[in-house]
């Protein structure tokens, strides 16, 4: 008993191990973006307010020229922000509308450098939009391999990449979850065990990438008194990993968008 005790520790250890490794090889494409909104509301289809703003967000790159994939909920939050604040709202004269648009976006690399970026393609049912920078890079850029991919099966470990934002000095981080549920159907989709961001990529212990973060988003309807009871499944809204293969297929289109 003592032995088998030993031995499964060793193994979590190891594993531990080989997950650190990976988080160390990739984390140099795991980059931060900082974009320049026009945001504009609406209610009723009356302008009510417009402004200027500015947030920051994770990306990752996925070729050593620069493309790069990040979600396009954060990209331009409006759309999602409109589905959550009309969720439970009845006639369209109390509909709020919140239309964002992306004026300036900027990469900032793992070295510091910032580079200006270009938006080259949006994919509003899968969640992603693909960035590049205007100029071509002096030198290629550390770049994860979407075409090395692998399968989880549920409660496999996973590690998670991230950056911090300016205040956490953009320091590379790394979260451990476990795969809680898959979806077949309308598409494959793997759930996490616990609540990650988005536009980051997910790692298997081998190496392997599972795919990107991102939100699948469907339209819940007029929820019932309590359906904000159920989280942001309620209103319709679930964070996911897309498989990796789904990614490289539309960044394939990315490619072609110069």
């Amino acid at each position: 008993m003592v032995a088998t005790v030993l031995g499964s520790g060793a193994r979590a250890q190891d594993q531990r191990t080989a997950l650190r490794d990976v988080a160390k090889k990739w984390q140099d494409a795991i980059v931060s973006v900082r974009v320049s909104l026009k945001v504009r509301m609406s209610m009723g289809g009356r302008e009510v307010q417009s402004m200027d703003d500015t947030l920051e967000s994770v990306a990752t790159v996925i070729d050593p020229s620069g493309l790069t994939v990040m979600s396009l909920s954060t990209l331009d939050p409006g759309t999602m922000m409109s589905r959550f604040m009309n969720t439970n709202v009845g006639g369209a004269d109390q509909k709020m509308s919140i239309a964002s648009e992306p004026s300036d976006v900027r990469m900032r690399l793992a070295d510091g450098r910032e580079l200006p970026a270009t938006i080259v393609l949006r994919d509003q049912d899968l969640d992603l939009a693909f960035i590049r920078p205007t100029a071509k890079p002096g030198a290629p850029l550390t770049a994860v391999n979407l075409a090395d991919a692998a399968r989880p099966a549920i409660l496999d470990d996973v590690v998670v990449l991230s950056r911090l934002g300016r205040v956490g000095g953009w320091a590379p981080a790394a979260v451990l979850y476990s795969v809680g549920a898959i979806m077949e159907k309308p598409r494959t989709f793997f759930v996490l065990n616990g609540q990650a961001g988005t536009g980051t990529p997910a790692f298997l212990a081998n190496g392997k990438i599972v795919g990107l973060l991102t939100i699948r988003q469907i339209d819940p309807g007029r929820m019932s008194m309590f359906g904000m009871m159920q989280g942001t499944e309620g209103a319709g809204v679930i964070p996911v990993i897309l498989p990796a293969a789904d990614v490289l297929e539309i960044a394939k289109q990315a490619s072609e968008n110069r």
